[in-house]
């Protein structure tokens, strides 16, 4: 990132930071995702593997679960639905809500992607040591969890 005037010394660190930290995560993405069949989405793998693990949620939960808009949800459900990967299910105690299942279809297609997709995940994070490793998933949960545990630390 190229050097502001109008960052202090601190400011200009983390945003280098979060820019490699940012660009690290596309590469690895895009060279990963590039290896599933029928041109799935990050957004899609998440949806289907979080029913897999999961089960049946309705779409709020999913877009909770998966870190993405209500509306992103909506267009990816309606894109693995056209596939066949899942289905929606009204809910009765609710008519306004629709409970999202996965399909044995889906189910499949996932089963034999998983284990493939995640020899590419092992392949690209060989270049670290499993230290390395260890401690990048230590780094990016406690940055994931953010101030929440910090300020619950603090009182």
């Amino acid at each position: 990132m190229k050097k502001r005037a109008d960052f202090d010394e601190s400011i200009q660190a983390v945003a280098e930071v979060w820019v490699k930290l940012y660009r690290a995560q596309m590469a690895v993405s895009a060279r990963v995702l590039s290896t599933l069949p029928g041109r799935a989405s990050h957004a899609q793998l998440a949806v289907m593997e979080a029913l897999d693990t999961l089960g049946p949620m309705y779409q709020r939960e999913l877009s909770e679960k998966i870190l993405k808009s209500a509306g992103n949800v909506t267009v990816v459900v309606d894109t693995l639905e056209k596939r066949g990967f899942v289905k929606r299910v009204r809910s009765e105690s609710d008519r306004r809500k629709y409970m999202v299942h996965l399909t044995p279809e889906g189910h499949e297609w996932l089963s034999g992607v998983l284990l493939p997709l995640m020899h590419v995940v092992a392949r690209e994070f060989s270049v670290l040591t499993e230290a390395e490793q260890q401690e990048l998933g230590r780094l990016c949960r406690k940055l994931g969890l953010g101030r929440r545990d910090a300020d619950r630390e603090t009182g």
